[in-house]
């Protein structure tokens, strides 16, 4: 049975060793051990899939572990999406370190019940490290504890999600990273639905087919690019994904009207006047 409540940590604090970190990279493979330390790991982007004490988890946004010393794993992307996570080293403080390290496996592979809140502590925390002073070395201490605390409170009283708060995660997923490209069927596993229940579902609550929700706002930002950058057209549709310029200026023309540079044309003319 769950209870809502949740053991405290064993420890009071924790002592950055190295980090923190906000990584992005292309083709990520990741196979080494831990050092000698415990690593707080957040998964922010993309999709990969990770492999440790004899287990396989799959990783989207939101997907958290903590590794201890000298933990073996191997991870990789599995979409070619850019991959991205918040990492930190760290040693447990004024507690014993031992509980958290026998702990561990309940640590592996934690769903965040609030992907968005996590986020924001792991920006303040990669923004907080940027400061090179007495001050901000507790505040990034003790926002990694926060981050540390909130998985190990998700660890230990899992909540299952309600599926359209999912969609909506994604839905804001979608408009806020319109350059990341899913498939339909991805944004199904992410909402852990069948492809046919994710699309009805989808659908009634944004109004919009989950492929036309994710064009709209990938064509918003090429609206932005054209209007506010000077890249050229075969630039932009680089940058958002497509390979094949011709089908980004039918994609464009098909939910603008114009080509795109019809309308960087007429938005320059506009702000000439």
């Amino acid at each position: 049975m769950k209870t809502n409540k949740a053991p405290p940590l064993p420890f009071k604090g924790l002592k950055v060793v190295l980090g923190p970190f906000d990584l992005r990279s292309e083709n990520w493979h990741w196979s080494r051990p831990i050092p000698n330390c415990f690593n707080l790991w957040v998964a922010l982007e993309g999709q990969a899939e990770m492999t440790t004490l004899g287990k396989t988890y799959p990783i989207h946004p939101g997907v958290c572990f903590v590794f201890s010393p000298h933990q073996e794993l191997s991870a990789r992307s599995v979409s070619p999406q850019p991959f991205r996570n918040f990492a930190c080293r760290f040693l447990p403080v004024d507690g014993n370190g031992d509980i958290l390290r026998e702990n561990v496996a309940s640590l592996m592979g934690v769903e965040s019940s609030n992907f968005f809140g996590l986020r924001d502590f792991c920006q303040a925390t990669i923004q907080s490290s940027r400061f090179e002073d007495a001050l901000a070395s507790q505040q990034t201490a003790g926002l990694c504890y926060q981050i540390l605390a909130q998985v190990w409170r998700d660890a230990h009283t899992p909540v299952a999600k309600d599926p359209d708060v999912l969609i909506l995660e994604l839905m804001e997923r979608l408009r806020n990273h319109p350059l990341e490209r899913m498939s339909l069927r991805e944004m199904a596993a992410e909402a852990r639905m069948s492809v046919s229940t994710f699309s009805r579902r989808f659908l009634a609550i944004s109004g919009e087919a989950p492929m036309d929700f994710a064009i709209r706002h990938r064509i918003l930002q090429a609206k932005n690019y054209l209007h506010g950058s000077c890249l050229q057209v075969k630039e932009i549709s680089e940058a958002l994904g497509y390979s094949d310029i011709y089908f980004f200026s039918r994609q464009f023309k098909q939910a603008t009207g114009m080509s795109p540079v019809q309308y960087r044309k007429s938005v320059r003319e506009v702000s000439q006047k």
